[in-house]
């Protein structure tokens, strides 16, 4: 009896499965755009460019083609404007950087195939803080660069999202 309530439940988790896109639910992260703007090209990020390749990424994501032929596409997401820095937060009695603070932003529109705006110019923006302690000097390094990456990625999430809810 008991192995047959297993197999009952996992029918059911299924069953279940199979129907939440039906009921128009999507795991968080998934983004909803328009399929109007596919395929979609990417213009004012270089071909190797970490946020070309984390754009293209979340746009797979969420079934929109990243073209690399702007004649082909429907839309273009023009990056005007990209601006990364790192400022001084605080320092020890000695002068030593205590803590940074790293900021990254980006300016983009969103332009159809003939270059009407969708999406007027506009700017995302994001910042974080990390200590410099001065044992680990290698391990600091790295935090840096992946606190860079996940700045890039909500900066990317600020872009999408936007998309969203402007084009409706």
């Amino acid at each position: 009896m008991h192995r047959k309530s297993r197999l009952f439940m996992g029918v059911l988790v299924v069953l279940l499965l199979t129907m939440l896109p039906g009921c128009s639910f999507h795991l968080r992260g998934v983004a909803k755009l328009p399929s109007s703007i596919n395929p979609l090209y990417i213009q004012g990020v270089g071909e190797y460019d970490p946020l070309r390749k984390d754009f293209q990424q979340i746009f797979d994501g969420a079934d929109i083609k990243v073209t690399t032929d702007q004649s082909k596409a429907n839309a273009v997401l023009n990056i005007t404007k990209q601006n990364q820095n790192r400022r001084v937060l605080s320092v020890d009695s000695r002068g030593k950087v205590v803590e940074y603070e790293i900021h990254q932003a980006l300016e983009f529109e969103l332009l159809d195939a003939s270059g009407v705006q969708l999406m007027e110019n506009q700017s995302v923006g994001t910042q974080r803080t990390y200590e410099n302690t001065q044992t680990g000097i290698l391990g600091k390094n790295q935090e840096e660069g992946l606190l860079r990456r996940d700045l890039r990625l909500d900066l990317i999430r600020r872009v999408v999202n936007r998309m969203q809810e402007q084009l409706r």
